[in-house]
Parts: C-alpha cells; structure tokens; sequence
C-alpha cells in the first residue's frame, strides 16, 4: 500500500488490513529500522523540472568507470542507478534540453556493451506552465520528506495549510506529476525477491497491455516509478515474489498477453535514488520563475 501511495495514513492502512494503527505504525517503523524499506520517495514528472527526454540502458559492470560517469554527466543527470544481479547496471538519465543528439551518440559508442536501452519522452510538458512558485516549493519540501504533514509543510513554506492541502491534490489527482512511493531494499527483504519486469508493448495495444498488466500485478508492486513513455512501447515495473519459479511464471503469463513482444526480468540488488539531482532542478526552476 506503501509503494502505491507513501503518504497514505497508518490509520486508513489499518483500516484496510484490519489491524490497530498502533500495530502498523509498529511494523512500518520497523522495517525502516531493518532497511526493508530504504526511505520514502517523491516521484516527479521531469517534465515539470525542465527535462523532455529520459534514457534508460543497461550496461554490463566492467564498462563501468569513472570517465563513463563523466560522460554521462555531459549530457543529462542520474535519476537513478541499478545494481542488477549478473553484473550488471542500470540506470534512469534526465537528458539536458539540447543533448538529445549527444546522448545518441554516446549510447552508439556504447552499443557493443550495452544490454537494453530506451529513449523516452517526458509528457505532460504544458503543465509546467500552469506551476506557480508556490508548488514548488511545496514539491521541495515533499522531496525532503514525502511524509511530511501538511500543516509543517505549511508551517516551513509560510503557506496557509488550505492552499498546500489543495495544491498538492491538484499536482498528484489532477495533473498526476507527483506519486510517493517507498524506495526498497532488496538484501533486507527476507522471504521475497525483488525483480525488474520490463515490457515491450506493439503501440496500438499500449493502453489494453497496461491495464491487463496492472491488473494481474497491482499487489506486488514494490517501488511506483511513473511512466513517461509518451512512445507507448515499454511498461516497467519493479515487483517482489515468494521465489524464482514465480517470476518465471509472471513473465511468462505476461510475455503471452496479446500485444506483448517481450518481456524481460531483471534482479537487481540494490537501487540508488539520487535526490540531489531533483532538489537543483526544484531549485533551478524557483529561479527561472524569480527571474521571470
């Protein structure tokens, strides 16, 4: 429930499951405790922070080093890094505005050792527009502490609580450019395997495909990562199973749906979030909108 919404209440989770809100709290607390969980998240549209295009590649680990890295930094900013079983990762690129081409040509120079890679448009661009100053630094507090109540929202913003609790419904049920999530860690998870399960879609059957697999998969997402495949050609989604045998079955139930091409699975151990990187564009953009 944590995964797919991360401000969600303990009170409404306990109403849900039917136990006390003293008992969830407790296991809640005790899985950050335990690492289970490795944080909260906020999740944002890149759109809203000035990216219009996002990379996704994998990479095989002996490629890997600090002039890759550098090269990389030349184009756009690391969203976020995959360690993946098999040596192996992966990682999630905000491409500068400009560097569309650049990051084409690195990828190129690449090819002989990358495994996987997808070139996506961020969508909703326009409601960038419609952003005032004030969601933003609403957004930057929620990247700080995607938890964090209203009223301290409020209380550090010098907002009133009204116009907080009301912006921030329009940016996540009307504009759905913010999701919260639980960022996992999957050497702490005992009893379940974390797995990447990626998805090529044949674009007309894009929206079919979606629901069918959100359907079958819902219960067993772990980490919400938003969509920006304004291509509708790839479905990603980062689930948790009982044993291998499992995946295996879930990939294949999903791989014979009718518009699939292929579906993939990948075990990563361990995923890094790079908040920084969010908190300068959050910034950046304060600025602009300063400056205009």
């Amino acid at each position: 429930m944590l995964a797919r919404n991360g401000r969600l209440s303990y009170r409404n989770i306990a109403n849900t499951i039917g136990m006390t809100t003293k008992s969830v709290k407790s296991r809640v607390d005790k899985m950050i405790s335990e690492k289970v969980i490795e944080r909260f998240i906020t999740q944002i549209n890149p759109s809203i922070l000035g990216y219009k295009t996002m990379c996704n590649f994998v990479i095989r680990n002996d490629m890997l080093d600090i002039s890759l890295l550098e090269r990389i930094g030349l184009v756009g900013n690391i969203h976020y890094q995959f360690y993946v079983m098999g040596g192996v990762k992966g990682f999630i690129v905000m491409i500068n505005e400009g560097s569309e081409e650049k990051i084409e040509l690195l990828l190129k120079s690449l090819q002989p050792f990358i495994l996987g890679v997808t070139i996506q448009s961020c969508n909703e661009h326009k409601i960038a527009d419609k952003l005032t100053i004030t969601d933003y630094y609403i957004i930057k507090q929620l990247v700080g502490n995607p938890r964090m109540e209203i009223l301290e929202i409020g209380k550090n913003t010098s907002i009133s609580p009204r116009t907080v609790r009301r912006r921030l419904d329009k940016m996540s049920d009307r504009y759905h450019i913010l999701e919260f999530t639980t960022l996992p860690n999957p050497h702490a998870m005992k009893g379940q395997i974390v797995f990447f399960l990626s998805v090529k879609v044949e674009r007309p059957m894009y929206g079919n495909v979606l629901t069918k697999i959100f359907g079958r998969l819902h219960s067993r997402i772990i980490l919400s990562l938003m969509t920006y495949d304004q291509e509708k050609e790839t479905i990603g989604l980062n689930l948790a199973s009982e044993d291998v045998f499992k995946i295996e079955t879930i990939r294949s139930q999903i791989q014979s749906l009718k518009g699939v091409k292929e579906a993939n699975v990948f075990l990563p151990i361990k995923i890094q979030y790079n908040e920084s990187v969010i908190m300068k564009a959050i910034e950046r953009q304060i600025k602009k909108i300063e400056r205009n």
